[in-house]
């Protein structure tokens, strides 16, 4: 049997600390944003996943010069040495956790590391992340394009926030920020199991938020359109597109750090949701004559439908064939 529902009067005073904090913090992002991130971060310890390049390495060198202890995580050393090194060289704080974050248990290794080091985390900002393009025809003998975004892109981000959610609690004090993606919105054919793990991850987010509203702990989705990084590299047609480039998409994670927003969103992707919610059959139509558009190559050892069937029917003949014999 179910317990019982009790009831308890709410606490409503944070909401007006809340509110207040929220037009200071938003104001001083515009009128002083150097000096807004230098208070928001001084001092502070901030986990990076994704650290080692693209937003990762420069969001590092920004957050460090501002004051932050930074804790870079990737899973090459290397790389993470040399980003660590050269912001111990300019006098900030850098360690590095080298980890393959697909492993959950990796994960909780990492942050209990990450705890006993520094006594704590106070901010986690889960950039790493895996995008496959892929038509979903071309993804039915490839389930593992579905769990290899998901393991990355969704269970090992809250599997991190699990891990330093209790300490942030307690603290009545953290920021967790997880990158997503204006795909969320815009919905592009060939990216079923991306989009999928991001959806997953803002819905994760948005209750967290919801539950925790009351608490001095804040919980942020970052909507990047493309960025011009090593991710999207191998996609030759991302190469005639108007991407974000890393140094505007490294300002909008500073903005959200200030802020502390719920969602940092821009015009396509307003756009695009308006346009999902409005006319959603007119914007369904607009994706799929884009998707028919543009040729996409079959994975390797890819075979179609029609040649299953074949293959099905001459096998069907074979065994009728013996059985006849």
């Amino acid at each position: 049997m179910a317990n019982d529902i009790k009831l308890r009067l709410p606490h409503l005073r944070p909401y007006a600390a809340r509110l207040k904090n929220h037009w200071v913090w938003n104001a001083k992002s515009v009128l002083t944003p150097g000096q807004a991130l230098r208070e928001r971060v001084t001092g502070k310890v901030i986990l990076l996943t994704g650290a080692s390049s693209g937003i990762g390495e420069q969001l590092a060198d920004r957050l460090a010069d501002a004051g932050a202890t930074l804790l870079l995580v990737a899973r090459n050393r290397d790389k993470l040495d040399a980003i660590a090194h050269a912001i111990q060289q300019r006098g900030g704080k850098a360690a590095v956790y080298p980890a393959d974050l697909t492993d959950l248990d990796a994960c909780d290794r990492l942050c209990e590391q990450a705890l006993q080091d520094h006594g704590r985390v106070d901010i986690l900002i889960n950039n790493a992340g895996r995008s496959i393009r892929r038509s979903i025809k071309f993804t039915y003998q490839r389930f593992h394009d579905y769990e290899r975004t998901m393991q990355l892109n969704y269970l090992a981000s809250i599997r991190l926030a699990m891990n330093l959610l209790p300490g942030m609690e307690a603290r009545d004090d953290g920021h967790i920020i997880n990158v997503s993606t204006v795909g969320v919105q815009a919905n592009p054919a060939r990216f079923s199991a991306y989009l999928a793990s991001k959806w997953a991850l803002e819905g994760w987010t948005w209750v967290a938020a919801n539950e925790f509203a009351h608490t001095g702990v804040r919980f942020s989705s970052i909507n990047y359109p493309l960025v011009r990084t090593p991710m999207i590299a191998p996609t030759k047609v991302y190469q005639y597109l108007p991407v974000m480039s890393p140094e505007t998409a490294v300002d909008w994670m500073l903005d959200v750090i200030i802020t502390q927003n719920k969602r940092k969103l821009g015009i396509f992707g307003k756009g695009a949701l308006a346009m999902y919610y409005l006319l959603p059959k007119t914007s369904e139509s607009i994706v799929n004559l884009s998707y028919q558009s543009i040729f996409e190559e079959p994975p390797a050892n890819y075979v179609s439908s029609k040649a299953r069937r074949g293959q099905a029917a001459n096998s069907a003949d074979r065994d009728a064939e013996r059985y006849r014999g």
